[in-house]
């Protein structure tokens, strides 16, 4: 049994067990016997106080009586009388095998008493105090132990630890075999000899189940084993064949940077056989493609990452694409790197010749950008002039037929540059160098500017031009001014294009986040809406808008039209650039395709998209949404108190004015009734109107010329029989009648509203009327026309001119008397001169010319006392603008200079600002731009 040793020292602890619990037993009936005797003790000393206690003079004779009683000869003790007068008489007994008590000792008691005794492990002593001072001292042994060994107490334990010992011996030799077994079948098997499962051989024997479950398993072990052994060798077989006949090269590093294994493919790339004796390194076989990479392959230890490098052969001089992966220990150490090389020779070469080429392309490009900029100069010149020219011919002076000429110039020309201008934004975004500067832009004053430079374009179209800016929409919004200005330009100047009768309308108001994200949702469900931008992105510009006010987080500018529009699947195309909804399109209508490419990419950029809402023959909704920086809330609409007492009636030709006048009018706390046909109800609502007691609502009526003239044609092509309607104490019979009773109520103030102006208008319709407004109608100048002709007394004369928008601020501002400050112009060309000069002089001022830089530094020493302002072109022969900027500057002369050029592109606004120019006009020079910088510069 020498290899079962935790079978022996199983052995060992069961029979010290057993010991222990034996010598525990004996040692228990020890302290029993012993604890009898001393109870024996104390009994023989209890009957001798009994017996003696009473007597008053016990004599010697009574204390031999008591000591013959038969207790007390199992017991050897020496008791001692003592007798008041001192005589002592002394007893003893003394056991057969106990020695004799050879002196005579008087018990010392800690405790005096009439009777005490102390106990030791042998003796009891104790005294006994009787009456007439007797006292009796008693020395009792204890009975010596005896243990009887025949009775069953003493011997039956001993046997039953025999008997379990050796139950015990047994059952190990059973478990020793049971090892043996175990130990033979683990020792028999073998990775070869397991093809399948088989249960232990022993499973028959008197095998304990632990035995048998590990039997079991070590069959299971030895299965698995074998078939993990097999699988093993499988893959070492393939991993041998895939790694050394891999067509790459494969190295394996170890984390100091010495190369472990590589294949074969690496030793017939680099010529190198493996040995195992040798060092190698990386470095030793290729070589970074520059000074990191080099550095970076010199120092593995440090890479913890996957990396991909450029690397060229020491000796092929081929480069290789070397692909390097760390492995870490279960620690997360570096242990090595797996390298795989690849080559890129043919790809690297391919690289160069296209960079090449790129490098060439790039060359075309800049050369192609700079012919741009020239021909734009050249374009630009020329327009110009021509331009100019046009805008000094007054059309008073001119026939019908010459003003027709004139009009078709002017709209060739203005088609020119805007397609010039077109072409020139398409190039500056698809080259990135677009800017946005964000300002705070009054976006109330910027839609009444477009709409304004949109009324000729809708009288020629003799459609109707509605402007309409939501009362709860914050005025001034953080955007570039500029780029909406021409977003909002482009939409318009489509709308008005397309849309030969009906009307178009451009509105702006506010979006909760509530309201585009059921937008958004509209959208995901439904074909009807073009995105410029995918959904997603608009929805991730909804989510990150600035929630810097609690209610409006978007604002929308929707210009609608009752054009043509544009049938489902033309849609996408629009914002294409150079792409139209189909041909016929162009050929009818013409146009570059760009302008709504231009406002897409430019929506975008302000952090918008342009929605498009369209069906063939119903007219087109095309929607900005820009998200709402930093609002301000300014009122638009101003309140007033006597506007409540007015009962405004407005006949109108289009339903979508109903909705706008109804929502201003509730702003503004204004009565109103909106009507878009007359017939008998509508007459007899009206009546009503106009018979209610004018103490508590001023009648006011609003007819719309356009209605006006649309039903005097119906009237005279179709005469429609009606009922009879009493209209103001007269019978009428149809609509026209209807209105032309209204218009002749004499005592009701009435306000015509036009798209024409006023001059055209028939001189006998203007005199029914009391007042005259433009569309599109300006609420601002309704309020004024409503309190004047309801309080004349009034004088409403600060609240119009308040509500001039900038054009007409600048006709009266033209009509002042100007003092006449001298502006030098520099121009090489003599047509640009002569414009610039005329357009000076009708904005009020005097004008030299100089042409070229050294002519304008000549002019300014001669009259620079008078000079106030210098109009100084960029591009011109013997010296240039910039340089005479530069030499002015020089002296110290800080007259103001605005440059003047056809190239209007960022880098040249840069190049005229850092010379020193103050100020940048683009050709050909617009006259309410001229005259804007003029009035900045000039005091």
């Amino acid at each position: 049994m020498q290899q079962f040793q935790s079978l022996k020292r199983l052995l060992f602890f069961y029979t010290l067990t057993l010991l222990i619990m034996l010598a525990l037993y004996y040692a228990m009936m020890f302290f029993m016997l012993r604890e009898h005797n001393q109870q024996h003790s104390k009994m023989v000393f209890d009957s001798l106080k009994y017996e003696t206690i009473n007597n008053a003079a016990p004599t010697n004779f009574e204390i031999e009586k008591i000591l013959t009683k038969p207790i007390f000869k199992e017991v050897s003790y020496q008791i001692i009388l003592m007798q008041p007068s001192g005589q002592t008489y002394v007893y003893s007994n003394t056991q057969p095998d106990e020695p004799k008590f050879t002196t005579v000792t008087f018990p010392t008691m800690s405790t005096i008493s009439d009777s005490s005794y102390q106990l030791t492990d042998q003796t009891l002593t104790g005294t006994i105090k009787l009456n007439s001072n007797y006292q009796l001292y008693a020395v009792l042994r204890h009975q010596p132990l005896k243990v009887n060994w025949i009775s069953y107490q003493y011997w039956l334990p001993l046997m039953a630890a025999i008997l379990l010992f050796t139950m015990a011996l047994l059952y190990m030799f059973r478990r020793r075999n049971n090892w043996e077994n175990l130990l033979q079948y683990a020792e028999s098997l073998t990775s070869a000899t397991k093809e399948t499962y088989l249960p232990p051989p022993f499973i028959g024997s008197n095998t304990t189940p632990e035995f048998l479950s590990v039997g079991h398993a070590l069959s299971r072990i030895g299965y698995e084993l074998h078939n993990s052994h097999r699988r093993i060798k499988t893959l070492t077989h393939r991993l041998e064949r895939l790694v050394n006949q891999s067509p790459l090269p494969m190295l394996m590093i170890m984390r100091q940077g010495q190369i472990s294994f590589f294949n074969q493919r690496f030793e017939q790339v680099f010529t190198t056989s493996f040995q195992r004796d040798t060092k190698y390194s990386l470095t030793d076989f290729v070589t970074g493609s520059d000074k990191a990479t080099q550095q970076l392959l010199q120092n593995l230890s440090a890479q913890r990452v996957s990396r991909t490098l450029l690397v060229y052969g020491l000796e092929n001089k081929q480069a290789y694409q070397l692909h390097i992966t760390p492995w870490f220990g279960e620690h997360g150490q570096i242990h090595g790197f797996t390298v795989l090389l690849n080559s890129v020779n043919n790809f690297v070469s391919q690289v160069e010749e296209l960079q090449q080429q790129n490098d060439q392309l790039q060359r075309q490009i800049s050369d192609f950008a700079r012919l741009r900029s020239v021909i734009g100069h050249e374009l630009r010149t020329p327009l110009n002039a021509i331009i100019g020219t046009l805008d000094l011919i007054e059309p008073q002076t001119l026939s019908a037929e010459q003003n027709e000429v004139l009009i078709t110039l002017t709209q060739s020309s203005q088609s020119m540059l805007t397609m010039l201008n077109d072409m020139l934004d398409m190039a500056k975004i698809n080259a990135g160098k677009t800017d946005i500067v964000s300002e705070p832009t009054d976006i109330f004053k910027l839609g009444q500017q477009m709409s304004g430079l949109m009324v000729g374009n809708a009288r020629r179209q003799a459609i109707s031009l509605i402007y309409f800016f939501a009362p709860d929409c914050p005025r001034y919004i953080d955007t570039d001014n500029g780029r909406l200005r021409q977003i909002l330009l482009n939409l318009l100047n489509n709308a008005v294009k397309f849309t030969s009768s009906g009307y178009v309308a451009l509105v702006i108001e506010p979006l909760t986040h509530e309201q585009m994200s059921r937008l958004s949702h509209h959208v995901d469900g439904s074909n009807s809406a073009t995105y410029s931008k995918p959904l997603t992105h608009n929805n991730r510009l909804l989510n990150t808008a600035v929630k810097a006010n609690a209610q409006h987080h978007w604002v929308r500018f929707s210009v609608k039209d009752t054009g043509i529009g544009i049938a489902a699947a033309e849609q996408p195309k629009l914002f294409s650039d150079f792409s139209q909804a189909n041909e016929q399109i162009n050929q009818n209508f013409g146009g570059t395709g760009l302008g709504l490419a231009i406002s897409n990419s430019f929506a975008q950029l302000l952090g918008g998209f342009i929605q498009l809402d369209s069906d063939i023959g119903n007219g087109s909704t095309f929607a900005l949404y820009l998200p709402c920086f930093a609002p301000t809330y300014q009122p638009v609409y101003h309140f007033y108190k006597s506007l409540t007492h007015i009962q405004l009636i407005a006949i109108v030709s289009h339903e979508i004015c109903v909705e706008f006048l109804q929502r201003m009018c509730s702003h503004l706390s204004l009565p109103v009734s909106v009507y878009t046909q007359l017939d008998n109800a509508s007459a007899e609502q009206i009546n009503r109107l106009l018979q209610q007691n004018p103490q508590n609502l001023t009648p006011i009526l609003l007819v719309d010329y356009e209605y006006y003239e649309f039903n005097k044609a119906v009237s005279h092509q179709h005469t429609v029989p009606t009922e009879s309607l009493l209209v103001n104490n007269k019978m009428i019979t149809n609509s026209d009648d209807i209105l032309d009773s209204l218009i002749k109520i004499s005592a009701v103030p009435k306000i015509l509203l036009s798209m024409k102006s006023e001059r055209v208008i028939p001189s006998m319709v203007l005199d029914q009327f009391d007042g005259f407004l433009n569309k599109p109608l300006d609420i601002v100048l309704l309020t004024s026309e409503l309190i004047r002709l309801t309080h004349p007394a009034v004088k409403t004369q600060e609240i119009s001119y308040s509500a001039l928008n900038e054009s007409d601020q600048h006709d009266v501002i033209e009509k002042e008397d100007f003092s006449r400050p001298l502006v030098l112009v520099v121009d090489d060309n003599i047509t640009n001169q002569k414009i610039t000069c005329k357009l000076l002089e009708k904005l009020g001022y005097r004008s030299v010319v100089a042409d070229n830089g050294q002519q304008a530094i000549e002019q300014l020493e001669v009259h620079r006392q008078e000079m106030v302002l210098i109009l100084m072109d960029c591009r011109m022969p013997v010296m240039d603008g910039l340089q005479a900027t530069q030499a002015i500057r020089a002296k110290g002369d800080n007259i103001p200079i605005i440059a003047l050029t056809a190239n209007n592109t960022d880098d040249d606004r840069e190049s005229c600002r850092s010379v020193g120019m103050d100020e940048f006009l683009a050709k050909p020079i617009n006259k309410d731009k001229l005259h804007a910088v003029l009035k900045q510069f000039i005091s």
